[in-house]
């Protein structure tokens, strides 16, 4: 399914087309604790997502051609796209797209009509994003920086980040032809068309005080114009052409006092699509979405514990040829409590409730418990947590086919984590019910609560380092499967990373392994539907000097035939060229 056409394909599925298969759900706006540091990574909770103290285990820094693919792969992400840098999405842990939180200056990025966040409407300018649990976060870089990069696919893209005491400033701008040769169902070998993209984005962040009260605000705005290539397993064609615009605004006070805390939120969100598809006459789509909200927070310290609450109001609404204009009203009111329970073991708890129109959701609790060795050589946590996810303004409103019977998904997972100086092993388990899913009756696709989900996973990472030289060992199992047990489609069952990296002076050399198991494509049982195994070598040669750095990347080395998404193949081997200038460092 081309995911980033969904939208259009609605209209295409009223004319009996079905090539692309059926629609994602959305996710609820979780709640995200603005008042903790940065750096600390997010926890699934109550519909929302909590942070802990353990480390990210994962970085990858944005560059000037937007999220780079092959960066989330090697971090073991299961990563779905048609064409590089093209629209490209996301799932963690045996779960669908939707259900993975990504958040930038504290609230959660999600798109309201379908839930699931295009990463390629993601802010990149001077961020970088990091990988918890379950979720993903945005950070700002605090050095700023210019770089340029082109690549052999006919593609070159600039990113300038200028980081300041009271503002911050970022520009990024790509155009790309994504021009590479590959093999059709015939075999027969031709040059992908229809790939091509431009984009556009700004990005700015201002800070002032009052006081004792700080106020910040944040925009960001991306302008996305991409091709939709169709599939190798068609009749070669043109394919789609799909436009965005996404803008955000989100504005903060603060208020700290010794023991108490307060702060409030406003934040806005506009989105425009268009798409249009030459077959059968043309078909053209346009949606228009717009969220606003606002978030109150307090808290109270004393004696190393802390105990916090917060209220979010949210107006969700859309419109569009198929969907009359929709709201939906959503509430989320949630209680915190952490603190030590003696000097090597802190507690978390918290209580959260979530309504959407005049629907109230179950009462979601969560826990757990961090245990840190002497030394800091080893360490622990245990979670326990439920989490709901109401329906989507599409899976409530579209016409025809929209369902406004939905159940929310309600669901349960624990976790545990154990961590050493060599390594680390986490495991986890959960269960979905009330699933929804996009099913066709007749020739009309309606979403259902159809599915209950189980997850069972490990993810194992090891770190070896001897001089100059230094690896790590990145592996991640996962069975997640509906109550008929079939396999989750995207979602490798078993993926292995081993990055290994030499340094000597002024150069760099950087290899990078993957590989990704047979991964399943639709909910059957017949193995004609997995894409089959993938394998991709990467390797970085990158010389930094004291003014600027040079990176000479080359992807898919071996030449391989890598597949994201079933009938969409990738480049083979590739090379690109980044020129990075760090710019004066500012103090925040």
């Amino acid at each position: 399914m081309n995911l980033c056409s969904q939208r259009g394909l609605k209209a295409a599925w009223l004319l009996a087309i079905t090539l692309y298969g059926a629609p994602l759900g959305a996710q609820a706006a979780p709640w995200s604790d603005s008042l903790t540091s940065a750096s600390l990574p997010e926890v699934s909770v109550l519909g929302g997502r909590w942070q802990t103290g353990a480390k990210p285990s994962v970085k990858i820094p944005s560059k000037p051609m937007g999220w780079s693919a092959s960066e989330l792969l090697r971090s073991g992400i299961d990563l779905r796209q048609t064409a590089p840098t093209g629209s490209a999405w996301i799932s963690l842990d045996g779960l669908p797209s939707n259900h993975t939180w990504i958040q930038w200056e504290g609230m959660a990025l999600s798109a309201a009509d379908l839930g699931v966040m295009d990463l390629q409407l993601l802010p990149s300018a001077g961020l970088s994003m990091q990988r918890s649990a379950d979720g993903l976060r945005l950070s700002s870089d605090s050095v700023g920086s210019l770089s340029l990069e082109s690549s052999t696919l006919g593609n070159a893209g600039l990113n300038l980040w200028i980081p300041g005491k009271t503002a911050d400033f970022g520009l990024s701008a790509r155009r790309g032809l994504n021009r590479y040769r590959y093999r059709d169902y015939l075999g027969d070998r031709y040059w992908r068309t229809g790939a091509g993209t431009e984009r556009l984005e700004f990005r700015s962040s201002l800070r002032s005080s009052i006081g004792q009260i700080k106020q910040s605000t944040h925009f960001y705005a991306v302008w996305l114009k991409q091709g939709l290539p169709e599939s190798a397993n068609v009749p070669r064609r043109l394919g789609a052409v799909q436009q965005d615009l996404r803008a955000t605004v989100i504005q903060r006070q603060e208020w700290n006092s010794h023991r108490w805390e307060w702060s409030s939120t406003q934040h806005a969100v506009l989105a425009n699509q268009t798409y249009d598809y030459p077959l059968l006459g043309g078909i053209h789509d346009s949606n228009g979405v717009q969220t606003i909200g606002i978030r109150v927070q307090t808290g109270y310290r004393r004696s190393g514990h802390r105990l916090r609450s917060s209220l979010d109001v949210d107006r969700l609404q859309a419109e569009g040829p198929n969907k009359s204009p929709a709201s939906v009203l959503r509430l989320q009111l949630m209680l915190r409590g952490e603190g030590m329970a003696s000097p090597m073991l802190r507690y978390s708890w918290g209580l959260s409730q979530l309504r959407q129109g005049d629907e109230l959701g179950t009462l979601l609790p969560f826990a757990e418990l961090q245990h840190k060795g002497l030394g800091q050589k080893a360490s622990w946590n245990v979670k326990l947590h439920r989490h709901q996810r109401f329906p989507t303004l599409n899976d409530l409103f579209w016409s025809p086919g929209g369902n406004p019977a939905l159940r929310p998904e309600l669901g349960w997972e624990s976790r545990a984590k154990a961590s050493h100086r060599i390594g680390s092993m986490e495991a986890y388990a959960g269960i979905l019910r009330d699933a929804i899913f996009w099913m066709p009756t007749g020739s009309i696709w309606m979403p259902r609560n159809v599915e209950s989900l189980r997850r069972l996973g490990i993810n194992l990472a090891s770190t070896w380092q001897n001089g100059p030289w230094q690896s790590q060992i990145a592996a991640q199992w996962v069975y997640s499967v509906n109550n008929a047990g079939l396999r989750m489609p995207y979602v490798a069952p078993f993926t292995l990373n081993i990055p290994l990296r030499y340094r000597r002076k002024e150069w760099e050399l950087e290899v990078f392994n993957r590989l990704r198991s047979a991964t399943p494509t639709a909910w059957s049982s017949s193995r004609d539907s997995w894409i089959g195994p993938q394998f991709q070598l990467d390797a970085i040669l990158r010389w930094q000097g004291a003014k600027s750095t040079v990176e000479v990347a080359l992807t898919n080395a071996t030449n391989q035939p890598i597949y994201l998404q079933l009938g969409y193949p990738l480049p083979g081997r590739q090379w690109s060229l980044t020129w990075h200038c760090p710019l004066a460092r500012i103090t925040q």
